[in-house]
């Protein structure tokens, strides 16, 4: 079984790199509360609809997990119980890392009724000298890191029981599948959850907030993201168990499925994409979705067939081995940046080119730290925090690419 896929990582990378660029653009736009969310420039959309991408990661870490759990079984000869204390320890790092993000260093929560910014502890203290306490908003809000942490955890126990209750592979691989389905179709229970999870937290009913915020509370929550880690778990089990051709015949049709029902869905509902509303326009995305990566995922995996990469793949390469550790501090340095730009000029008004070219130009600067950091191992890094967390229960592959000479 192969060890792992180079295709992932650049994709994983390009994501990251696409993030880090749209969250200083975002943030950094001065017009962004005038913005008519009813009619939207094409760039805003553009810049919303990539932002909903978390799903693409929860895909490719479905993937990724889903691959290691079946080398633990079938190469180490691990345990079920093993492998569901390595993923419970995998999954309780990144949640700790995904609270440590949201509430001290993530990128703001924007409220365009009161024309304001809910910051992060240490972005508010650069932005304005101020120390405030996390907002109950920012401590419940499920963002993509709560999500792959909850998945990894989730998927696990799905896994385990799939390999429990059928001993062949295409029995395995089809059990994902529809625990996939089951839970895209269980999401659309999301909808009216959300307003219940809102009432409740009106109302104070903290009980029930708390029942249902992993569940259905912005902006990544179990419903429906756990679908597409599951996805994923369904994807690896297709390319290790059949030929190309077979993948083909198989993988590209549903994709393309999935991205037709999620247009019509889409189309026939109210736009409200960029109010971030939960309704049919939200559900009709997350099932495009889907299928739009199913197909980014496999022609990825095509493109990167052996470990050779040229210097541009290279770049993202490095992303996606260490940037959560560059996606962990990004808006600090974004904040930082934006107060020098202030002090320099106070009248500074920056509009949305603008704001992507400083993204990008930042973003591309994160690219060229990550080469000279790979020569150093990516030292002090979350990623080799990672590696040491995991090292009581037989260590990390994240480990070697660590230390890869790429």
């Amino acid at each position: 079984m192969k060890r792992h896929y180079i295709g992932l990582d650049v994709l994983r990378g390009i994501g990251i790199f696409s993030v880090v660029v749209l969250h200083t653009a975002f943030y950094y736009f001065d017009g962004i509360y005038d913005l008519d969310l009813s009619n939207p420039p094409i760039i805003i959309t553009l810049i919303g609809f990539i932002l909903m991408f978390a799903g693409l990661f929860a895909m490719i870490s479905g993937f990724v997990h889903t691959l290691q759990t079946y080398r633990k079984v079938e190469e180490k000869s691990y345990t079920y119980k093993d492998t569901m204390t390595y993923a419970l320890w995998a999954g309780v790092f990144v949640l700790v890392v995904a609270y440590l993000y949201f509430l001290v260093t993530g990128p703001g929560i924007i409220d365009f009724d009161s024309r304001s910014m809910d910051q992060s502890i240490l972005v508010e203290l650069i932005n304005s000298g101020r120390f405030v306490w996390p907002s109950l908003e920012r401590i419940l809000y499920v963002d993509s890191l709560v999500m792959i942490g909850l998945n990894i955890i989730l998927l696990q126990v799905i896994l385990i029981i799939g390999m429990k209750w059928f001993t062949s592979h295409k029995r395995q691989t089809w059990f994902l599948y529809g625990a996939a389905l089951v839970v895209l179709l269980i999401s659309l229970a999301r909808i009216p959850l959300y307003n219940i999870y809102l009432d409740a937290r009106d109302n104070e009913q903290y009980l029930l907030v708390l029942l249902l915020n992993w569940i259905a509370n912005k902006n990544n929550p179990i419903l429906p993201f756990l679908s597409f880690a599951l996805y994923g778990g369904w994807m690896m089990r297709m390319i290790a168990d059949h030929d190309k051709r077979t993948i083909r015949r198989i993988v590209i049709p549903n994709a393309i499925a999935y991205i037709v029902v999620g247009l019509v869905i889409y189309l026939t509902a109210e736009e409200t994409m960029l109010e971030r509303a939960i309704d049919y326009t939200w559900y009709g995305i997350m099932v495009f979705q889907i299928g739009l990566f199913e197909l980014l995922i496999l022609l990825f995996l095509r493109w990167y067939q052996t470990d050779r990469m040229q210097w541009h793949s290279k770049f993202f390469y490095r992303f996606g081995v260490a940037g959560l550790t560059i996606f962990f501090l990004e808006q600090l340095v974004s904040s930082a940046f934006k107060r020098v730009l202030i002090a320099m000029n106070p009248d500074l008004f920056l509009g949305i080119p603008i704001s992507i070219v400083l993204g990008l130009v930042l973003a591309v600067l994160y690219g060229v730290f990550l080469i000279w950091w790979q020569r150093h191992d990516y030292r002090y890094g979350l990623e080799h925090a990672y590696v040491t967390w995991m090292k009581r229960l037989g260590g990390s592959e994240k480990a070697v690419k660590l230390k890869a000479d790429e």
